[in-house]
């Protein structure tokens, strides 16, 4: 993950240490990403995952690493590379995954075929949110098999509407999420993020909704979402 200014990296940091682990941490660099994408320049972009990946081969083989924190683009590279398959076998007991989106289909093929005994758990959240959201436990997933996630309301809630009128959409119809953080910390209401989501009823007593299969919006500002590594 990167080390800053996003606090992916910051967060797992301080996750693994409060905890009596270790951090063994590669650092990543998703803008540059981003502009080779822009620029067509597919080949520098695979190159640079395959340098991030490369690190991690040197890592998993010579280290215990029981938790691996990564990407969704990045982790399905890593898939496709039988060694750092094995090495995730034989060594890790999770995979954390969060800063990009993952579809159902690739959760499922990573989750039964490939990392079959390690579990797989996804963390939805942004910078301007300032704060991830595990997905839920209790109920994994809503009908279409997607990972839910809470907010930790009230400080954080969320709400799904349509983004041309900004209503609320139906429980288990699509929409633009809008995020509210109020705390003694921050204060940004009735943000629009870049993230389209299926709206899922909140837990017993949530504040807003829940959110299930959360991806980019095509177009940000006027420009092109590019994902790239992160």
């Amino acid at each position: 993950f990167p080390t800053g200014p996003h606090m992916g990296g910051y967060a797992y940091s301080q996750l693994a240490m409060g905890r009596g682990g270790n951090v063994l941490s590669i650092d990543m660099d998703p803008r540059w990403v981003k502009q080779l994408i822009a620029a067509d320049r597919d080949d520098d972009a695979r190159a640079y995952s395959d340098h991030l990946l490369d690190q991690a081969r040197y890592l998993l083989r010579g280290q215990d690493v029981g938790v691996l924190a990564i990407t969704p683009p990045v982790l399905e590279r890593l898939a496709a590379d039988d060694e750092l398959t094995e090495l995730v076998r034989a060594k890790v007991k999770a995979i954390i995954w969060a800063g990009a989106h993952m579809d159902v289909n690739t959760r499922d093929l990573l989750g039964s075929e490939v990392f079959p005994d390690v579990a797989l758990v996804g963390f939805f959240g942004s910078t301007m949110m300032l704060h991830s959201c595990g997905q839920r436990v209790t109920e994994a997933e809503d009908e279409s098999g997607a990972c839910v996630f809470d907010p930790p309301a009230p400080y954080i809630t969320f709400r799904v509407v349509d983004p041309d009128s900004g209503e609320p959409v139906a429980h288990g119809t699509r929409g633009r999420v809008v995020v509210n953080h109020v705390s003694r910390s921050f204060l940004l209401p009735n943000n629009l993020d870049r993230d389209m989501a299926t709206r899922v009823p909140g837990l017993p007593g949530q504040v807003g909704d829940s959110v299930a299969d959360v991806t980019p919006v095509r177009v940000f500002d006027g420009e092109a979402v590019i994902e790239g590594v992160y």
